[in-house]
C-alpha cells in the first residue's frame, strides 16, 4: 500500500488530540486486569495500542445501547457432568472492561466490525504493517513493536466475547438498498465486501478526522471497493453521513444530518469476472476483464474540497486482507441456493428452482445416509486387510432419522418451506438408480437451457447441478447429527462454494457404498466455522492428525458427544454438540479455544497383553478387570487444553499366558487414554443389536463354544496371538473398563499383528446373543460384554 506522506498524518491527528480522563486505578486492580485479560487470551498492552487507534471515535449511540444490552449477559455450563472445563458464553475480561470504560468499548466494537468481515489472520498481518507504519511516521499515540500474536488474540478474543451481537443484519441493510446491484453483492469474492490495507489504514484515521472536524474534513473513496464495510463502520458505527453516488440505484444516502461526510464514488467502469456475469452489463457495470479492478485510493479532503492526506493502494504490499462472509446456520441453506443460482444470471426469489433444489437436496441427503457407513475395525495380517473377511454389518450405515433430517433442512432452508411429498417422490427417482439417470426439475432445467442460450455465460449442465446438490445433501446430513440442532440456529458460519463437501460424496454415482473417515461430520462443520480445517488432501484432517476433540470459533465450541464418564455402548459415534461458548478452566479461569490429546503417556504395565483363561465348557460372564477411579487432567499449551485421563486398575485374576497354568496374582496399575482417541475406536466398532431378551442379566454360567475363549485385557491394537476365532473380553457391568477396551483397539498394523473386528455389547442385548452373533459373521471376533 502506499502511505501517506510522511509526518502528514501526525500533524493531521495533532489537530484533534482525544481528551481523555485518566483512569484512576491502584496497583492491585491493575494487576489483576492484567492476569485476567491474559487468562482469556488477550494481552494488555495491545488491547491499549489497539485502544489509541480504534478508541478515539464516538460510537452511535443507538448501536452502542444494542451492542452493549446484547454482549453484557453471560453463561456457563460444564463440558460434562463433573468436568473441570466450562463453556463460558458472553463477555471475558476483555468486554467486562469495555461495559465500564467507553475508551475500550469503542474499540471492541469497532474490532468486533472488522473480524466479522474479514478473516482474522489476514486481518492481523494487515494491522500490523499499518501500526508499524504509524510508529514510524510519529503518529501520536502510535506505539512500537506490534506483536502479531498479541494482537491475533485480542481480536479472538472480541469476536468470541461479541459473536452473538447481528452484524449480519446490518450487511442486509446496506445491501437491501442497491437492489439493482444485488449480482455484484452475492458474487463470490466481491470486493464490495471487505477492506483493501490501504482503505483500512485511511478509515482508521481519517473517519476519526471527520467526526472529530465535521465542517472541515470529509473523506472520499474513489470507487466501491469495501462499500459494505465502510458504508457500515462510518455511518452505522460511527454516525457519519455516507454518500454513494451515481450507483445504479441513483445516489443513496445513509444518515439526514447536512452534508456528507463520506463520499464513495460508484465505478461503471469496475472490472469483474466475465465468467461469473456473463460478459453482460449488470447494475452499470461492463464485464470487461477476469480480474476486480485494483482498490480505490481514499482521501481526506477540506472543506474547500482540497487535497489534505491520502491512502493510495500498492501491488508491491506484504500484506492483504481475506474477505470472510458469514452467514448464520438459520437459513443458510436459502442464501447459499441465492448465491448459486445467480451467480449467472437474476433469478427472482419467488422462482419456483429454489424450492425444488431445496427438496431434492433433502431426498439426496436420505438417499446417502443409506448407503453412508462406518467402516470396522477388522483382520489384518502382515498389514494386509485379510480378504473375504470384511462384511460391514447393517448396523454401521448411518441411516439417520428422518426427522433429524428435516430438523437439520428446515433449519438450513429457513425460508423455503419443503415438501415431504415431493421429497419422497425425487427419493424414489433416486433409489436403485445412477445419478446420471435422475431426471431434474422442470423449473431447474428451464433454468439451465436458458443459460445455454446465452453464448456469453459459461455452460453449466446437469453435472454440475448434481455437484452442488450433493454438497447441499453432505451440509444437511452434517447438522443432522448435532444434539439439539435448533439451540445452534445463530451459529455464524463461513458462506462459499465446497466448504460442505464430504469425501466420497462428490463422485457417488447413486448406488455405490461410501466409507466415512471417523472425523467426517467434524471436519465438515468446522471448515464452515473457521478457515485453518480445510483439508486439501480429502484424507483425514488437521483436527484429527492433532487430536484435536474441541474446537472453539467465535465463542461457539464444536465437540464429540462421546465425552464424560458414561458407557461406551450408550454413546452414538456420528453425534456432536455445538454449543455457545469458550473452554475455560474452571479452577484458573484460562480459556482457551481448542482441547487435544496430551502427549502419550506410558502405563507402567503398557506392555501387558491379552490373556486367555483356561478353557471349560462354560463360563460365568463377568468382570475380571476393575477400574476404580478415573480422572481427567488438563494441562495448558499455547492456545489449548491438553487432556489426559488417567485410571486406576485392579486385575482380580491374574493368568499367565500359558493358560494351563493359572496363577492368582491380583494386579494393580494405571493406563491413560484421551477422547480422540475414544471417538475414533467407537468409529471401527460393531454395536451389538437388540435381542429378544432385552440384555436380561446373565448371572448363570453360559455354555462356551468350541471355537471360542474368555480372556482378560485392555489392549488388542498389537494383536493377541489367540487362535479361536471368538474371544470374549470379560469386562461386564464396568463402563470404565469397556470403554478402555475400545480405547485401546485402534488398528496400527504391522508385520506379524492380526487385529479381532469387534462387537459392544449394548444393553439391549443379552450375552449370549452378543456372543451368537459375532459367531455368525466372518472373520476374528472380540466381543466386548
Amino acid at each position: 500500500m502506499s502511505f501517506p506522506a510522511q509526518f502528514s498524518l501526525s500533524l493531521e491527528l495533532a489537530k484533534v488530540l482525544p481528551i481523555r480522563e485518566a483512569l484512576q486505578i491502584g496497583v492491585e486492580q491493575l494487576v489483576s486486569l492484567v492476569r485476567a485479560l491474559k487468562r482469556t487470551g488477550s494481552d494488555f498492552l495491545v488491547e491499549k495500542d489497539l485502544g489509541e487507534i480504534f478508541g478515539r471515535g464516538k460510537i452511535e449511540p443507538s448501536l452502542e445501547k444494542d451492542f452493549r444490552d446484547v454482549v453484557k449477559t453471560g453463561s456457563s455450563q460444564p463440558l460434562h457432568v463433573g468436568s473441570s472445563i466450562s463453556l463460558d458464553a458472553g463477555p471475558g475480561a476483555t468486554v467486562l472492561r469495555a461495559l465500564t470504560d467507553r475508551f475500550y468499548m469503542s474499540s471492541v466494537i469497532q474490532l468486533s466490525f472488522l473480524t466479522w468481515m474479514h478473516e482474522e489472520t489476514t486481518l492481523t498481518s494487515a494491522l500490523v504493517e499499518i501500526m508499524l507504519w504509524r510508529y514510524r511516521s510519529n503518529v501520536p499515540g502510535a506505539t512500537p513493536d506490534p506483536d502479531y500474536d498479541g494482537i491475533f488474540k485480542c481480536l479472538q478474543a472480541c469476536s468470541s466475547q461479541t459473536s452473538q451481537y447481528r452484524w449480519d443484519n446490518l450487511v442486509c441493510l446496506v445491501e437491501g438498498r442497491f437492489p439493482k446491484s444485488s449480482l455484484i453483492f452475492r458474487t463470490e469474492g466481491s470486493p464490495l465486501r471487505y477492506l483493501s490495507p490501504n482503505l483500512l489504514l485511511g478509515a482508521m484515521d481519517y473517519f476519526y478526522m471527520a467526526q472529530s472536524l465535521p465542517e472541515d474534513r470529509f473523506v472520499l473513496v474513489k470507487n466501491q471497493t469495501g462499500l459494505i464495510p465502510i458504508v457500515i463502520w462510518a455511518h452505522h458505527i460511527l454516525g457519519l453521513t455516507v454518500l454513494v453516488r451515481n450507483s445504479p440505484d441513483g445516489d443513496v444516502t445513509f444518515g439526514s444530518l447536512g452534508s456528507p461526510q463520506v463520499i464513495i464514488q460508484w465505478s461503471n467502469t469496475f472490472l469483474v469476472n466475465r465468467r461469473q456475469i456473463g460478459g453482460r452489463e449488470i447494475g452499470g457495470i461492463t464485464s470487461l476483464s477476469p480480474e476486480w479492478e485494483s482498490s480505490p485510493t481514499i482521501l481526506l479532503l477540506d472543506a474547500k474540497m482540497q487535497l489534505v492526506l491520502k491512502s493510495e493502494p500498492n501491488d508491491d504490499a506484504g500484506a492483504t486482507i481475506e474477505g470472510q462472509e458469514c452467514h448464520r446456520l438459520k437459513g443458510y441453506g436459502t442464501t447459499f441456493l441465492r448465491r448459486w443460482f445467480n451467480a449467472k444470471t437474476l433469478v427472482a426469489d419467488d422462482d419456483p428452482i429454489y424450492v425444488d433444489t431445496a427438496n431434492l437436496a433433502v431426498s439426496f441427503a436420505i438417499a446417502l445416509t443409506r448407503v453412508m457407513r462406518r467402516a470396522p475395525v477388522t483382520e489384518y495380517d502382515h498389514g494386509v486387510r485379510a480378504e473375504g473377511n470384511y462384511d460391514i454389518p447393517q448396523q454401521c450405515y448411518i441411516n439417520s432419522e428422518p426427522w433429524r433430517l428435516f430438523d437439520s433442512s428446515n433449519l438450513f432452508f429457513w425460508d423455503i418451506k419443503l415438501d415431504k411429498r415431493k421429497i419422497g417422490e425425487y427419493l424414489e427417482d433416486l433409489s436403485g438408480k445412477r445419478i446420471d439417470d435422475m431426471p431434474i426439475p422442470t423449473s431447474v432445467r428451464n433454468h439451465l437451457e436458458s443459460l445455454s442460450r446465452n453464448p456469453g455465460i459459461a455452460s453449466q449442465g446437469k453435472d454440475a447441478y448434481f455437484e452442488d446438490i450433493k454438497e447441499l445433501a453432505s451440509g444437511i446430513i452434517s447438522f443432522a447429527q448435532v444434539v439439539d440442532i435448533g439451540s445452534c440456529a445463530d451459529l455464524p458460519l463461513r458462506i462459499a462454494p465446497g466448504l460442505m463437501h464430504c469425501t466420497g460424496v462428490v463422485n457417488w454415482d447413486g448406488l455405490a457404498p461410501i466409507d466415512l473417515e471417523a472425523d467426517v461430520w467434524f471436519s465438515v462443520i468446522m471448515r464452515m466455522m473457521r478457515k485453518e480445517s480445510t483439508n486439501t488432501t480429502g484424507q483425514g484432517s488437521y483436527f484429527q492428525s492433532e487430536g484435536v476433540y474441541l474446537t472453539c470459533h467465535q465463542g461457539w465450541s464444536l465437540f464429540y458427544t462421546s465425552v464424560g464418564d458414561y458407557d461406551p455402548g450408550e454413546m452414538d459415534c456420528n453425534s456432536l454438540c455445538i454449543k455457545q461458548g469458550i473452554p475455560t478452566n474452571t479452577q484458573t479461569l484460562e480459556r482457551k479455544h481448542r482441547i487435544v490429546d496430551a502427549p502419550p503417556i506410558w502405563s507402567n504395565q503398557g506392555d501387558r497383553l491379552p490373556t486367555m483363561f483356561k478353557r471349560e465348557d462354560s463360563y460365568l460372564p463377568r468382570c475380571v478387570t476393575m477400574v476404580h477411579e478415573r480422572k481427567e487432567h488438563y494441562s495448558s499449551g499455547t492456545d489449548e487444553f491438553r487432556l489426559s485421563i488417567r485410571f486406576e486398575i485392579e486385575e482380580l485374576e491374574y493368568h499367565t499366558r500359558n493358560y494351563r497354568d493359572i496363577t492368582v496374582q491380583p494386579a494393580r496399575y494405571s493406563m491413560y487414554a484421551s477422547y480422540s482417541r475414544f471417538h475414533e475406536a467407537l468409529w471401527g466398532v460393531v454395536k451389538t443389536i437388540p435381542c429378544p431378551h432385552r440384555g436380561g442379566e446373565d448371572c448363570e454360567p453360559l455354555p462356551l463354544d468350541l471355537d471360542a475363549v474368555t480372556a482378560r485385557g485392555l489392549t488388542w491394537a498389537n494383536g493377541d496371538g489367540f487362535s479361536p476365532r471368538i474371544c470374549i473380553c470379560l469386562v461386564k457391568g464396568n463402563a470404565r473398563a469397556r470403554w478402555l477396551v475400545v480405547n485401546g483397539i485402534i488398528p496400527n498394523p504391522s508385520p506379524g499383528m492380526i487385529i479381532r473386528s469387534v462387537l459392544l455389547r449394548c444393553k439391549d442385548c443379552c450375552v449370549d446373543c452378543a456372543v451368537k452373533a459375532a459367531g455368525k459373521m466372518k472373520g476374528k471376533w472380540l466381543v466386548v460384554l
